[in-house]
């Protein structure tokens, strides 16, 4: 190999890595701007107490849990399932 091939090759490697940093870049944004999306959207939908707004969201298709927390459900998800049980049960009774 010669050093025109290595420096060919270096050149290679470094605009794939551009190109990828270009496109973390892309999807970091658009995580933010989602991200920035749904927290507004909870604290205009917020109606009562924050237990009903966790509620909601979940019934929207959103994880509330920990692990995912905003990101969209394809399914039921057991945290998520198991915080709403949970925290069904320590709300204040009405007297």
């Amino acid at each position: 190999m010669t050093l025109y091939d290595d420096i060919s090759n270096w050149q290679e490697l470094l605009q794939k890595l551009l190109t990828d940093a270009d496109e973390l870049r892309d999807r970091v944004g658009e995580l933010e701007r989602y991200n920035a999306y749904l927290q507004q959207k909870l604290m205009n939908d917020q109606k009562g107490n924050g237990f009903e707004a966790l509620n909601a969201l979940y019934n929207e298709g959103y994880h509330i849990c920990h692990a995912h927390f905003g990101n969209q459900r394809e399914e039921d998800c057991l945290f998520c399932l198991s915080l709403l049980h949970h925290e069904g049960r320590n709300e204040p009774e009405d007297l």
